[in-house]
């Protein structure tokens, strides 16, 4: 989710410190007689030429011909959570790439009207990612079972790509980079509050459910987490369902009247063989995206579509499947008042079949939906700068990518982790699902320090439906199954750089 660009330049006590590092480097290499006990004459001057020209150069290749630009954000957190039961504190970051990062950047003049440049972006170890007791809080995993992440445990390269552009005819960026698709309804999104809130399922989605009616802690939780999965298997949660960095060529064009569009080709997995060589291919991954951003008079509109296409997917019992997704996201907002709205949309389809052993037929996957809506106020009401008060509401359908065809009831554990919604049937199996979100949220910008200040709740209530055999007569039967309701409360700040 690429989403913010530099902000700020190198500062003056950068170029000092390197002058000196400079000079005493020059010195200790220096083959001609030492000159360090010489301080008279022009030596002063010397150095604030020398500082001028680093001011000048701060930052650059050797050859100085290569612009370079470090940016990104940090940020941090302070949350709670309570599953129905069990509820807990911790300071941390968000997650995944919303995480802390920076992002060298460099751009160098080929011909008037042609560039060339690169991109290298790296996530940095947040808190809840193992570095403290109780490990990941809001990510993938949970801390439920005091258990550690190594998911951003460490630094890791986000993109490093490298690109040709052309004022005229537009860009072509390949390396391992952000294909087309990636999160382009998200970053519709006008309000301001994208990395404090948005439609993907980045926090809570990892915690083991509570089933309704069941026991108290640890031994009253299922095996199951929120059923938020699409069907693609790429950066898969909720609505981000390809929303992951891969190897790849992306070409994005000039802008015309407001309108931009990027194409991308990229391979899942690539070079992937725990399996063996042959057993499991790369997936090629076609997407295209249009962009949209404009004023209509007291109105400002952004927009985004786009399309994907996998050829085959993994994470499926049937290797073969393709899958399509569509994603649709727009913001209007009113600029006098402040008042806007923001929603997206997703449609998840795999083309393929399982065979389910409770009816002894095959049948097709379900297709999943997904949407997502937030309306909004920003307003000035303080000097420090604007204020956004939001809510937010979404609800996620059928993404069971991950239990279709399994037997969930099997994978139970006795005692500890066992949840109760098995009951008197025997090899149970999840057919649909329903979960739905709902939030408010307060951010307050700081413009004198390029900062967020931000207060969020996020409420999620989810249910599930299976088929089982009953022990007592044999019969297939529906059930139906509820749980207990997750609430996370978070506070945090951002600054960027």
């Amino acid at each position: 989710m690429d989403m913010f660009g530099g902000l700020t330049k190198t500062s003056s006590r950068i170029a000092i410190a390197a002058a000196f590092g400079l000079t005493l480097g020059g010195y200790a290499l220096s083959s001609g007689p030492a000159l360090a006990a010489d301080f008279g004459g022009d030596c002063c001057a010397d150095l604030e030429e020398r500082v001028a020209e680093l001011e000048a150069t701060t930052v650059r290749k050797g050859n100085k011909k290569v612009s370079v630009t470090l940016s990104g954000w940090v940020v941090k957190t302070v949350s709670w959570w309570d599953d129905g039961d069990l509820s807990e504190a911790h300071v941390g970051d968000k997650d995944a790439d919303l995480t802390s990062r920076f992002a060298i950047t460099g751009s160098a003049t080929i011909a008037p009207g042609w560039s060339g440049g690169y991109n290298i972006t790296v996530t940095v170890p947040g808190a809840f990612a193992g570095q403290i007791e109780d490990g990941n809080v809001f990510g993938i995993n949970s801390d439920q079972f005091d258990e550690d992440s190594g998911l951003l445990s460490g630094i890791n390269t986000l993109y490093s790509y490298m690109y040709v552009k052309s004022d005229t005819f537009g860009a072509i960026n390949w390396g391992y980079l952000s294909p087309a698709s990636d999160n382009p309804a998200v970053l519709a999104d006008l309000s301001g509050t994208v990395i404090e809130s948005n439609g993907v399922w980045f926090e809570g989605s990892g915690f083991f459910l509570r089933p309704k009616g069941g026991g108290p802690g640890l031994a009253g939780l299922s095996t199951l987490t929120t059923p938020v999965q699409c069907n693609s298997g790429v950066g898969n949660i909720g609505v981000d369902c390809y929303g992951a960095p891969q190897s790849g060529v992306r070409y994005d064009s000039p802008t015309w009247g407001g309108f931009r569009f990027e194409a991308s080709w990229s391979e899942f997995l690539e070079n992937f063989n725990a399996a063996g060589p042959g057993v499991i291919p790369n997936i090629d991954v076609y997407d295209v995206a249009v962009f949209y951003n404009g004023d209509w008079g007291n109105f400002k509109v952004s927009a985004a579509y786009s399309y994907t296409h996998m050829d085959g997917n993994l994470l499926v019992a049937d290797f073969g499947n393709d899958v399509d997704l569509h994603q649709a996201g727009a913001t209007i907002m009113h600029v006098p008042s402040g008042l806007g709205l923001y929603g997206m949309y997703q449609h998840d389809a795999l083309d393929g079949s399982f065979f389910n052993p409770l009816t002894g037929t095959t049948q097709g996957f379900a297709d999943t939906d997904a949407w997502y809506l937030k309306p909004f106020i920003k307003r000035t009401w303080n000097p420090a700068g604007a204020t956004v008060l939001y809510g937010e509401y979404g609800q996620y359908n059928d993404q069971l990518n991950g239990l279709v065809g399994n037997n969930l009831c099997a994978a139970q554990v006795v005692g500890t982790n066992a949840g109760n919604f098995c009951g008197a049937n025997l090899n149970l199996f999840a057919t649909g699902s329903e979960v739905e979100r709902w939030g408010l949220g307060v951010v307050q910008e700081i413009d004198s320090a390029a900062m967020h200040l931000f207060a969020r709740w996020q409420h999620s209530d989810v249910s599930i439906d299976f088929e089982g055999l009953n022990l007592g007569n044999l019969e297939v039967q529906s059930v139906g199954q509820n749980f207990d309701d997750l609430d996370i409360f978070q506070v945090g700040g951002i600054i960027f750089f």
